[in-house]
């Protein structure tokens, strides 16, 4: 619907030949003594027009509304619908294939593979980003994988969307195997103080309260045959002793704080790509801070530009931080470190007891913590883990 607005004389009469050549008015109202305010189909407002044009009446549209604004709107919008419909072929396009190649390792050893070995075996099979996503055999891709490395204990992959994603399992330690009847003795993994001991196999070489070394014998191999014979054993058990990890960390007391002087310079130098033309030059502080502003002055056809430096003067001074807040922050440093480093020899196997941490001031202006925890673990291995672990 459009609605017009007519001004002269006689407007009855134009309304009457307008009707007469198939115009229809929906509404038809005055507005003032030479004027009318009309609504007409797109047809009804060309023969208004055509008939205000001849008679020299002055006619102006008001709003256009309906289906005639939308007709406008695709006639000036006529790239919209095409561009639409391409927009559409490409997305469909986009869709079918693979873009993204992702590798996820789960489980909760370590891979011994990294990421980027991965890849290159997926990339080895032809699957890379921007392939056809039916091309993509995850079935095949899968055993493949599986039988190249004999690291993984499972290999999956699936397609979501236009993304593929690889997820690799690394395979499990195989458990220690150990002849019963073969000899062999436990020994200490680490310094400490007995707890408890209790031998499942063997002879415990030590009791509650005794200190030991590293490598010294807790169980020994060996059981009693009869009163003067004995034959050697697989040694098995649990030995539980005291034992002590610490960290230690320095920190300055001091931060060096910036306080401006007020003193600014402030240069000018006209740039045209790499020519240039100093308009105010101006000499840093010895120490100071610098801010570059680039101004336009040529538009968006000539780099011409104006580059600002400013040059704010300012001096570091040293200032004393709260000391209780650095014990704090190292206090909380240090005990996550050692607790993280404990948790990751397995939380079946430790206890943490106890906890402290001493400060001292190491030189001026430095304060050092060291925190201690005590941790119960089962201390007992076999010779051959402790030569592993070095």
């Amino acid at each position: 619907m459009i609605r017009l607005r007519v001004e002269g004389l006689m407007l009855e009469r134009l309304l009457a030949r307008a009707m007469e050549q198939g115009a229809t008015f929906a509404r038809v109202e005055r507005d003032g003594e030479r004027a009318l305010t009309l609504d007409t189909s797109g047809r009804g407002a060309r023969v208004v027009r055509a008939l205000c044009e001849r008679h020299a009446l002055r006619v102006e549209e008001v709003r256009v509304t309906g289906l005639d604004a939308f007709k406008r709107f695709c006639l000036r919008r006529w790239t919209l619908l095409p561009g639409a419909m391409l927009g559409a072929a490409l997305l469909c396009l986009y869709l079918q294939r693979i873009w993204i190649v992702d590798i996820s390792f789960v489980g909760e050893r370590p891979a011994g593979s990294s990421e980027a070995d991965v890849r290159a075996m997926v990339a080895e099979m032809g699957v890379r980003p921007g392939m056809l996503a039916r091309d993509v055999d995850t079935d095949r891709l899968e055993l493949t994988l599986s039988a190249r490395s004999e690291e993984f204990s499972f290999v999956g992959a699936r397609v979501q969307g236009v993304r593929l994603l690889v997820e690799v399992a690394p395979s499990l330690e195989a458990p220690d195997v150990y002849e019963i009847d073969a000899a062999r003795d436990l020994v200490a993994a680490c310094d400490g103080v007995i707890v408890s001991v209790n031998a499942e196999s063997g002879v415990a070489a030590v009791e509650p309260g005794d200190t030991v070394r590293r490598g010294d014998v807790l169980i020994r191999g060996e059981e009693r045959v009869s009163s003067e014979e004995t034959r050697g054993v697989a040694a098995r058990g649990e030995v539980v002793a005291r034992t002590w990890v610490e960290a230690e960390a320095a920190v300055s007391t001091v931060r060096m704080e910036r306080v401006y002087t007020g003193r600014v310079r402030t240069g000018s130098v006209l740039k045209l790509l790499s020519w240039q033309f100093p308009l105010s030059p101006a000499e840093p502080f010895p120490v100071c801070e610098t801010t570059v502003e680039h101004l336009p002055v040529g538009g968006v056809f000539l780099p011409l530009m104006i580059e600002r430096t400013m040059y704010t003067e300012y001096e570091l001074r040293a200032v004393e931080r709260d000391v209780e807040a650095l014990k704090a922050a190292l206090s909380e440093h240090l005990f996550t470190i050692l607790e993280a480093n404990i948790a990751a020899e397995g939380a079946n196997s430790l206890q943490i007891v106890d906890k402290w941490i001493d400060y001292s001031m190491i030189e001026e202006g430095r304060l050092r913590a060291r925190a201690v925890l005590e941790v119960h673990r089962d201390i007992a291995a076999t010779r051959e883990a402790l030569a592993r672990e070095g």
